[in-house]
């Protein structure tokens, strides 16, 4: 009942624990794999297509020429499969990352064979996410707990009761998912 969309390669799924008032949604590739950089060439491509489509419509639905988008990498992942979040809000992150690991190297990446090129190469958990500058960047083996993302998105939009999906009020939550479906089924059918 959460599912918006399905293109063959990926589903279109509402998320539980809608941080947002609407439009938080995974894209989540149906083979099973463990982070988006370790998808095979081809599945990157079918991604790229993917995500330009879920910001579109995310931005034309929503009002908003921002949509951030984030991944855990392995890192603090809660369902161990592949799944990229999109929300239809601005976000400025990078900072909060940089500050809560100082240690760990960032790199920008400009598109996603870039990802899975270095996925290839270093085999390490990561943090990927697309700030409010419209960079797209990546975290190298960061000491993030549980659903770390998840955590500094709500703290950002000023939701932290928000962050852990299982904590959240159901009632609210359900009707916000509903309600994205709703929208966005539309789009994806």
């Amino acid at each position: 009942e959460r599912i918006a969309g399905d293109d063959g390669k990926f589903w279109k799924i509402t998320t539980l624990g809608q941080i947002s008032d609407g439009g938080y949604m995974l894209e989540v590739p149906k083979r099973h794999i463990s982070c988006i950089g370790a998808m095979e060439e081809q599945e990157i491509n079918l991604l790229a297509m993917a995500e330009n489509k879920m910001r579109l419509v995310l931005s034309q639905e929503y009002k908003t020429r921002h949509v951030a988008f984030f991944e855990h990498g392995i890192v603090g992942q809660t369902v161990k499969h592949a799944h990229l979040h999109f929300i239809p809000e601005k976000l400025s992150i990078t900072g909060r990352i940089k500050k809560d690991f100082p240690d760990s190297e960032i790199v920008t990446i400009s598109y996603w064979h870039k990802l899975r090129e270095m996925y290839g190469e270093r085999q390490e958990p990561y943090l990927l996410w697309r700030d409010a500058d419209l960079e797209t960047l990546v975290c190298w083996n960061p000491p993030a707990p549980p659903q770390y993302l998840r955590i500094v998105v709500a703290e950002t939009l000023g939701r932290p009761e928000r962050a852990n999906w299982r904590n959240m009020d159901p009632e609210l939550d359900k009707r916000l998912w509903s309600e994205t479906v709703t929208r966005l089924k539309p789009y994806f059918t």
